[in-house]
């Protein structure tokens, strides 16, 4: 098999060069650019393939086959003539395509020097380099899809917090009961206490009621008490068998703030009965997750609480930031973020999420983890 290699400034000029010399059946072997020229091997004949079996079939000669010789496309032959495919190339046919959608997977169009900027495909490169799941990238597409890199990447950006944001605060505390779950250590009695002195400045006119229910033997959490004292309030300890008949005493223009000290798997459970007594639509949830949570961990997490659909309460924010890949998560898992939380000091209010809350965040998030800086990668706020 003779081979030619040519030298020029473009892919267009190097194939006029190797039809010209080779004629219009030439094949491309391959294709370089060595010193901003490009660089462009052919042949007059086919490449050598690989040695297979007698009985052994390509995808190509498999699909043929069977079309041709398909029913519909018989001319001559009867319907006897049409033979089922062997188990051996109906497999061969399964790793044919198996391998053709790992060689479609991560494809992206590029020119001779890499990912263009101006392509609209980059704002999905980008993006998934910035660590947001594929899974994400593709409920989200229309959003990117179509328009240039600054202005994909904040359609994307705005869209995916408009999904993320619980934006009905003001349902969560008109709620007779607000019960917050978290595995210890997220902050979760913390988020107790601040919001206990949320409500009681803002429902002055109402009773607060802050309680923790813990299991047998288990001491009582100091800081929640002594926190309550400053606010001239006490904390009730209710024990895991109290009857939850005993919730329905709360009256009207009272508000409980339940501190469920409980492992989450033990916490949906009591939650359930419990709603099942005071009925649904009078409780609100709120789950604690730290920013330092994992993506996996977020998924075990959800797996426990998902039938309670709870109020995500990021938490932990002064300590380290929550990455694109964590927000990922929530948004796969349809999780809703309603509260952001310090957690050094149980005196400062929460900050109740919004859409241009979390959009800030994940454009700051975004701009961290890629080199926007250059111009072809700057965002617009």
């Amino acid at each position: 098999m003779s081979t030619l290699t040519v030298k020029a400034m473009d892919s267009a000029a190097a194939m006029d060069e190797i039809v010209s010399k080779l004629g219009p059946d030439a094949v491309i072997l391959s294709t370089t650019k060595i010193d901003g020229k490009v660089v462009m091997e052919a042949s007059i004949g086919a490449r050598q393939s690989q040695n297979r079996s007698p009985d052994e079939k390509g995808f190509a000669n498999i699909l043929s086959e069977k079309m041709i010789n398909s029913p519909n496309n018989n001319t001559g032959g009867t319907h006897s003539d049409y033979s089922m495919p062997t188990a051996k190339e109906i497999q061969n046919l399964q790793q044919q395509i198996t391998k053709l959608k790992q060689m479609l997977d991560g494809l992206y169009l590029t020119d001779f020097d890499g990912i263009n900027q101006n392509l609209t495909s980059n704002s999905r490169v980008t993006l998934q380099q910035a660590g947001f799941s594929p899974e994400v990238l593709n409920d989200f597409k229309t959003s990117y899809l179509g328009y240039n890199y600054a202005d994909g990447c904040n359609r994307f950006l705005s869209d995916l917090s408009a999904h993320l944001t619980f934006s009905d605060c003001d349902a969560l505390l008109s709620n007779k009961f607000i019960f917050v779950i978290g595995q210890s250590g997220t902050g979760r009695t913390t988020m107790v206490g601040k919001l206990t002195a949320y409500l009681k400045e803002s429902f002055s006119k109402k009773d607060l009621i802050t309680a923790e229910i813990v299991t047998g033997g288990q001491r009582n959490n100091g800081q929640l008490q002594d926190f309550c004292r400053l606010l001239n309030s006490q904390v009730f300890t209710i024990g895991p068998d109290t009857p939850f008949a005993d919730f329905n005493q709360i009256r009207k223009n009272e508000i409980m703030v339940v501190d469920l000290a409980l492992p989450l798997a033990q916490a949906t459970e009591k939650l359930t009965e419990i709603m099942a007594v005071v009925g649904k639509q009078n409780v609100g949830i709120v789950l604690t997750v730290p920013a330092s949570t994992s993506a996996n961990m977020i998924q075990v997490t959800s797996n426990l609480t998902n039938n309670l659909a709870p109020i995500i309460a990021l938490t932990k924010l002064d300590e380290c930031d929550i990455s694109t890949a964590e927000f990922s998560s929530f948004a796969t898992i349809g999780a809703k973020i309603g509260l952001l939380s310090a957690s050094r000091s149980m005196a400062d209010a929460p900050l109740f999420a919004s859409e241009s809350i979390l959009m800030q965040y994940l454009r700051d998030n975004l701009i961290a983890r890629t080199d926007c800086n250059s111009d072809s990668h700057r965002l617009e706020a």
